[in-house]
């Protein structure tokens, strides 16, 4: 028993090391493009449980009283911005505001609608509008069927002006974003990624005497499943090196959708920065507030809207055990942020992201 305590204190050691490093790379997720390295943004990704085990060498080395316990603290210490990212105060004060004065919007990844049309007769997109009065309303993973009529359309959301961005067409169904408003829509345009998954697009919408930008955005999809099933069934089966074989294939594949999310991004920033009316960027960017993509877009002009007026600990994707903040409301430092919500409901494996907004 001794001989394998002692086996268990050796051990911590490099997983000590291995951890801070990782740590250390999440710090420099939001500014190392993965096209130039690629570990900072698997990092960033990662951090809720580069946290915990931190946390947990944190206790090991201080019950310990050993000079390692260093390592775990200032790793911790110095994933400030991940903490503040994720978890905001829930006890801080909204700003007072008055409803007309206000711009209501709302970014939702519906799931390809699958859940709500199962559910239509609740009429839970329409419901979301009117419950929380939204004004602008993004949607990702939008599936529409081929022959809609627009009386329907109409129906179905609830607010009268719309663009659409189709980037898949089967016989029965379009598949892409779009962006519904109780204002007019002054022109759009479409963000092509040379996808049929994923795009980004955008609306200038007149909003009283003001003209603001709408960036819709859903940035390439992790899409990790089809891998995730297949080491499944080698589990099943105890197939240690199909295991090993399919984990690095995971490893690969998050390689690669970290540098084409940071190319999409690109795209989306040379947008914002042509772009002189105040912009507010929505969507879903499979990447977590740490990321590059993510900051690449946001860069100095956007604020994000959790971290100025979110509560409580931020997450947005269901899956993972709703570890994940993905979804994203990130607005123009000329418009003021009043509050911020993102309701649990059953229609999507995302959550809602819906905010008050100030115009200037």
């Amino acid at each position: 028993m001794a001989a394998l305590r002692f086996f268990f204190y050796l051990l911590m050691k490099p997983v000590a090391l291995g951890m801070a490093f990782l740590g250390i790379a999440g710090i420099n997720a939001p500014y190392i493009s993965p096209v130039s390295w690629w570990v900072p943004a698997f990092a960033g990704l990662f951090m809720p449980l580069i946290i915990l085990i931190n946390i947990f060498l944190l206790l090991f080395w201080g019950f310990q009283k050993k000079w390692w316990v260093i390592f775990p603290l200032i790793t911790i210490l110095g994933n400030y911005n991940y903490f503040v990212s994720t978890f905001q105060w829930p006890w801080k004060e909204s700003l007072r505001y008055a409803k007309n004065q206000t711009l209501t919007i709302g970014s939702y990844n519906v799931e390809g609608f699958y859940w709500i049309a199962r559910n239509e007769e609740q009429k839970p997109i329409i419901t979301l509008v009117k419950e929380y009065h939204i004004d602008i309303l993004c949607i990702q993973e939008h599936c529409e069927e081929s022959n809609i009529d627009s009386i329907t359309l109409k129906k179905r959301i609830g607010l009268p002006f719309r663009k659409v961005f189709f980037n898949r067409h089967t016989n029965w169904a379009n598949f892409g974003i779009s962006i519904y408003s109780r204002y007019p829509i002054l022109r759009s345009g479409e963000i092509d990624f040379n996808s049929q998954k994923n795009c980004s697009m955008w609306a200038d919408i007149l909003v009283g005497q003001d003209t603001i930008r709408i960036i819709n955005n859903h940035l390439q999809t992790t899409d990790v499943n089809p891998n995730r099933a297949k080491y499944e069934a080698y589990r099943s089966v105890k197939n240690w090196s199909g295991q090993a074989r399919t984990l690095v294939s995971i490893l690969e594949q998050l390689k690669n959708n970290f540098q084409i999310r940071a190319q999409q991004a690109a795209q989306v920033r040379t947008i914002i920065d042509t772009t002189r009316y105040p912009v507010i960027v929505c969507g879903d960017f499979n990447d977590t507030p740490i990321s590059f993509a993510y900051n690449y877009i946001k860069g100095d002009r956007l604020l994000d809207g959790f971290e100025k007026c979110g509560k409580g600990y931020g997450h947005t994707f269901n899956g993972i055990k709703s570890l994940l903040r993905i979804d994203f409301i990130a607005y123009d430092s000329l418009i003021t942020g009043i509050n911020y919500r993102s309701p649990h409901l059953p229609w999507s494996d995302h959550n809602p992201i819906i905010m008050n907004l100030s115009l200037p």
